[in-house]
């Protein structure tokens, strides 16, 4: 009796390791919407530079749809967690696939927070009368009436003071 309780405890803990590191991933993996932040893929292109000023500003918060390693990890955090319930194979089976499914929902909507982000929405007026809003992250504050470039790239639009 002693022996399937250790026996049991030992995967409880591994799954809470786990998901310990499935949180810093996920911390590590949150995307940056900053005006100085670029990806890789960036680096060596050429980017088209607009100029004009702030007409107004808004705070808006950056939220992903969806998070698919949050979602796959909890599947399998959830899967293994839920397989230690029940004595025989069948609700062990049921555990398993119970958890998945309550694991991806919860992995999902941890991911989804995880990656929610401030931001601004700029309304920027370009010097050829054009009107356009850009929405970027909290990392540099514009004031409206700040003459701007507006830089169109690989990585999207971002502003930046002239």
């Amino acid at each position: 009796m002693t022996m399937a309780i250790t026996q049991r405890a030992k995967p409880i803990k591994m799954a809470a390791g786990a998901l310990a590191a499935l949180t810093m991933a996920l911390a590590g993996c949150a995307s940056s919407y900053n005006a100085s932040t670029v990806t890789p893929g960036s680096v060596g292109q050429a980017s088209t530079v607009y100029t004009g000023y702030v007409q107004s500003v808004r705070e808006v918060t950056i939220r992903n749809d969806r998070s698919l390693i949050g979602t796959a990890a909890g599947a399998v955090l959830g899967g293994l967690a839920g397989s230690e319930l029940g004595g025989g194979d069948k609700a062990q089976t049921a555990g398993a696939i119970g958890g998945a499914v309550v694991g991806g929902i919860a992995g999902n909507e941890a991911g989804k927070a995880i990656g929610t982000k401030r931001g601004y929405a700029y309304t920027v007026r370009f010097d050829n009368g054009e009107v356009r809003e850009i929405v970027q992250g909290a990392d540099l504050y514009i004031q409206p009436g700040t003459p701007v470039n507006a830089i169109a790239g690989a990585d999207g639009w971002k502003i930046v003071p002239r």
